[in-house]
């Protein structure tokens, strides 16, 4: 916010925004004519793993999401599987076929509604960062994996695209995907 105010335009790196967020630096950004491009993942591979699922979303209504990450990661779902849920929620809600208030077994267990995606949160040493997008139709079933590795290297590409590309805009724009030719 600081930034804005200071006449800049603004890169969010993060993970940690509420929709609530979202609103307020939207809100901010327009009233003094600069662009913020949020982001919670710079990974090109990212970025395709989530225009593709939403291309799945649009003619399958059952999925879910399996969200893998270290053991030590504290936010649960991911950054990554938050805005994949949000872009989902813009198709529509993942249809289940026996809703959680009518499903048998201990609560939870078959993770949580988040934006209507169903997200299962995996935390366990030896991952950094994986999703797989599952969608599925009578006898069929297409899975859409993200995997990142240690480095950093995967995010240099669209952190530079990002800064290229933050310049032109004016309010918020989430993710990456809004400033590329997808």
């Amino acid at each position: 916010m600081s930034a804005l105010q200071h006449g800049c335009h603004v890169l969010v790196g993060t993970s940690g925004l509420s929709e609530d967020d979202y609103q307020e630096i939207d809100t901010v950004a327009r009233a003094v004519g600069k662009g913020v491009l949020a982001c919670g993942n710079f990974s090109l591979t990212a970025v395709l793993f989530q225009r593709f699922s939403e291309m799945a979303a649009k003619h399958i209504p059952h999925w879910g999401v399996v969200d893998y990450a270290s053991s030590t990661k504290i936010d649960s779902p991911s950054g990554t599987a938050r805005e994949l849920a949000y872009r989902l929620s813009r198709i529509r809600e993942s249809q289940l076929d026996v809703p959680h208030d009518q499903s048998q077994g201990p609560e939870g267990i078959r993770g949580a509604r988040l934006n209507g995606t169903q997200i299962h949160a995996v935390r366990l040493p030896g991952y950094v960062l994986s999703l797989d997008a599952i969608f599925g139709l009578p006898d069929q079933k297409l899975i859409v994996r993200y995997e990142a590795g240690t480095s950093a290297e995967p995010y240099v590409d669209g952190a530079l695209l990002g800064i290229r590309k933050v310049m032109s805009l004016v309010g918020l724009h989430r993710g990456l995907s809004s400033v590329m030719d997808l």
